[in-house]
């Protein structure tokens, strides 16, 4: 599954540079996000660390906390952005191009 995101990734017009920066627990996070919008429980589980881990790697990926530490990494614009319904889960989905994309598989 890694792999085939990965693919997806290279052949998109997402900036490799970018995730070569990302820590290698954002990249797990960013590749998982690359098959479709997950849920925080759904990440935890899919990158073997915890919730708390998840949400705030999460958190810096949204550029909400440690913002500048992404800036350093020369990445302006958040690459993920969520999305909560009313009595839905909230989920997570990776921004693509400055513009929040859910992907279909």
């Amino acid at each position: 599954m890694i792999e085939k995101n990965k693919n997806f990734l290279r052949e998109s017009n997402f900036n490799q540079t970018v995730l070569s920066k990302l820590s290698p627990l954002q990249q797990k996070i960013v590749l998982e996000l690359s098959s479709g919008p997950l849920t925080l429980n759904e990440l935890s589980e899919k990158t073997n660390s915890s919730i708390y881990t998840i949400g705030k790697q999460l958190s810096m990926l949204q550029c909400r906390t440690r913002c500048s530490c992404l800036k350093k990494k020369g990445i302006n614009t958040p690459l993920v952005q969520k999305r909560k319904e009313e009595r839905i889960k909230t989920m997570y989905f990776l921004n693509l191009n400055g513009k929040a994309k859910v992907l279909n598989f």
